[in-house]
């Protein structure tokens, strides 16, 4: 019997890169022979799955280039970063494609040097669309004030993505460049890991698009507890709630943020975990208040499961991840994506949405303290969450998403 083999071009961000493990592991199960491409700093964690992994060039593009892009403000600079990739990713995942010669190649809906590579070597794509597709009616959603602190830094980077692209075209010629705006990429199947009634209509939606809902909440991510090390399992005991408070991988708030949340939340009957990220050090935050613990990372799921209240930027990974544990949130958006996620979960009653960071403004400690009140007081926020996890788990997650790509495996292979 001939084993398929799937290539994945994946994007270095670990909330690009999480939610296609799980997927990863039910096509692992059922006999895919899966080569996962990505920067080293993946690699445990996709191995773990059962899959292939090999690294990209290294230095090329890095989770930490991803994040100084992402905080400097412009979703154009990001675009930016993943256009010059290609010079050296491209012609990488060329040279695996055709040593493994594999019945399709699934990229990450930002990774364009998969779709570049898939094109010169003729194979279909899997494109793996980790948020939902975001609208010129956006806008709507922002202030005037908002939409000035978008156009600054977006006109700012708008020639350098320019200057990019045309490299690029030159390098792989126009017709192989998707034309602006070029990211997110479809694919000839667009697996979308969200559910699919937080995605506004928008005509870019036709067959190919499928929604699974969240792949990360799994009969394995949900089987047992992740063992939690001394210190951090002694903070979360006690009876008392627990306020989680991360911003995630690519943004980090700023050492004001985490002080303003022990000022507003270090007398509260709670017990409140900050998690900093990369950019900030928990040592800058001086003395904490005594029901706090602050620490660069912490295993998210493994403390979702305690929590009573998730203080996040709304990044669709970490949203859902809270909302399918049951957990309603206080977001403080960083960017208008994570805004419209807010909105769209707070409209089902199972957020609060904070969004003076949209502006580069500090969330004043009352109303920080105020909403997380507001959720611990209020059972309703809980059951609305509560329900909303479980709708979204019956969409299927990782288990229909391996199942439309063996479908489309089957369909390609030789």
């Amino acid at each position: 019997m001939t084993t398929t083999t799937l290539l994945i071009a994946g994007m270095p961000a670990a909330g690009h890169v999480n939610p296609t493990l799980p997927v990863v592991t039910e096509l692992v199960r059922s006999g895919v022979d899966v080569v996962y491409l990505c920067d080293a700093e993946f690699a445990d964690r996709v191995r773990d799955t059962g899959a292939r992994f090999v690294p990209y060039p290294e230095g090329v593009l890095t989770a930490r280039d991803i994040a100084a892009a992402t905080r400097a403000g412009s979703s154009v600079g990001v675009v930016a970063k993943v256009l010059r990739a290609c010079s050296a990713l491209v012609p990488f995942v060329v040279e695996q494609a055709r040593a493994l010669g594999p019945a399709a190649l699934m990229h990450d809906s930002n990774a364009l040097w998969g779709r570049l590579a898939a094109t010169a070597v003729n194979l279909p794509t899997i494109s793996f669309m980790t948020t939902f597709l975001v609208g010129t009616g956006a806008v709507k959603a922002l202030t005037v004030r908002e939409n000035l602190a978008v156009v600054g830094p977006t006109l700012r980077d708008m020639p350098d993505a320019l200057r990019a692209r045309r490299a690029l075209v030159k390098e792989f010629g126009a017709g192989a460049v998707p034309d602006t705006p070029m990211l997110p990429l479809r694919g000839d199947l667009t697996l979308f890991p969200i559910p699919e009634e937080l995605q506004a209509p928008d005509p870019r939606l036709d067959a190919t698009c499928r929604f699974t809902g969240p792949t990360t909440t799994t009969p394995d991510t949900d089987a047992g507890p992740t063992p939690l090390d001394p210190e951090l399992a002694a903070h979360l005991s006690g009876g008392d709630p627990v306020v989680l408070v991360s911003l995630g991988t690519l943004h980090d708030g700023g050492a004001a943020f985490f002080r303003d949340c022990g000022a507003a939340l270090g007398d509260l009957p709670v017990r409140v975990l900050l998690a900093t990220g990369h950019g900030v050090d928990p040592a800058d935050l001086g003395t904490v208040p005594p029901n706090t613990l602050a620490r660069r990372s912490v295993p998210q799921l493994a403390v979702l499961r305690q929590a009573s209240v998730f203080v996040t930027h709304g990044g669709m990974n970490s949203a859902l991840e809270g909302i399918g544990r049951g957990v309603p949130l206080v977001v403080v958006p960083q960017q208008v994506e994570q805004l419209l996620i807010g909105r769209a979960i707070a409209e089902r009653g199972a957020a609060l949405v904070l969004r003076q960071h949209l502006t580069h403004r500090p969330v004043p400690p009352a109303d920080l303290r105020a909403a997380v009140e507001r959720v611990l007081g209020d059972r309703g926020m809980a059951k609305a969450a509560e329900e909303m996890g479980r709708r979204f788990r019956a969409e299927g997650g990782a288990v229909r998403a391996a199942e439309l790509v063996r479908e489309m495996l089957d369909e390609h292979a030789g």
